[in-house]
């Protein structure tokens, strides 16, 4: 098995590399074949939303280095993702990642591949949408998670004190290596990406916003959950994803094309309307 462990930090042998690291320790306790990947040294440049991988199927026309990540990605089985935790949120290289991936909605390349979702962050509670980023990437991607978690440091180097996020790194990548690709987390309230975001809306209903998932609270096994309506699929599904490209997405750009012409008369008359 071959394992890639990426860090989206941009603290070199911080806490988040820390915590990829010791899970290619574990993948290679197993005997996998390990790779490790620092994001931040690719340099990676924003997305253009100019969607031209998407509609024209093929590779991203900014000339930088996606297409290293890409390769090691496809030399992988399966990859540690790690990113720390910044204002509630993960970092912004991660975020880039995954909008420079959003080819891979359509191009169905990565599914099946398992992943391991880790966060390192400072201040318990101050992390709730950190981890579910994370996660987001294998689930746009058609890959299942096999743990998700957060490590806890606020100091670089410090996550050598939270010894159980090691370990519990350690026995991700030793299920990387393995090839498992069943959840061994958490369960939390939403069945299919395992985060207790799921809210209650103004008919009493159940709703996963991440995995657009409908449903009833109830129970499961003594805790609250929620519980999917009958034939409803999460977003993450391959056949929500085929329908939001195939009838959502592509068809949007004959429609743009035909109506450029006109797009463009307003955006003059605007302009100087408002004298720009």
């Amino acid at each position: 098995m071959r394992v890639l462990g990426v860090s989206t930090s941009t603290r070199e042998w911080g806490n988040t590399d820390l915590l990829v690291r010791h899970a290619l320790e574990g993948a290679r306790g197993r005997g996998a074949e390990t790779r490790f990947l620092r994001l931040a040294s690719l340099e990676l440049k924003p997305c253009r939303g100019c969607m031209s991988c998407v509609f024209k199927d093929r590779d991203c026309v900014i000339g930088d280095r996606l297409a290293e990540f890409l390769e090691a990605l496809r030399w992988a089985d399966s990859l540690a993702l790690g990113s720390p935790a910044y204002v509630l949120g993960a970092n912004a290289p991660l975020k880039n990642l995954q909008d420079r991936l959003i080819r891979f909605g359509i191009q169905r390349e990565f599914v099946g591949k398992p992943g391991l979702a880790l966060a390192a962050a400072g201040v318990p509670g101050w992390v709730p949408y950190s981890l579910p980023q994370v996660s987001l990437t294998f689930l746009f991607l058609g890959m299942p998670v096999v743990d998700q978690f957060v490590g806890f440091a606020q100091g670089p180097g410090e996550i050598f004190f939270d010894e159980g996020a090691l370990a519990r790194a350690r026995r991700g990548g030793e299920a990387l290596a393995s090839g498992a690709a069943d959840y061994l987390g958490e369960p939390g309230a939403c069945p299919v990406c395992h985060f207790d975001l799921v809210t209650t809306r103004a008919d009493g209903s159940a709703f996963c916003p991440l995995c657009d998932l409908p449903g009833r609270w109830g129970d499961a096994g003594g805790r609250p959950a929620l519980l999917p309506e009958a034939g409803a699929e999460p977003r993450w599904s391959e056949a929500s994803m085929r329908e939001h490209f195939a009838g959502k997405i592509l068809p949007s750009g004959p429609r743009f094309k035909a109506r450029l012409g006109e797009i463009k008369e307003r955006q003059e008359a605007f302009r100087r309307e408002v004298g720009a």
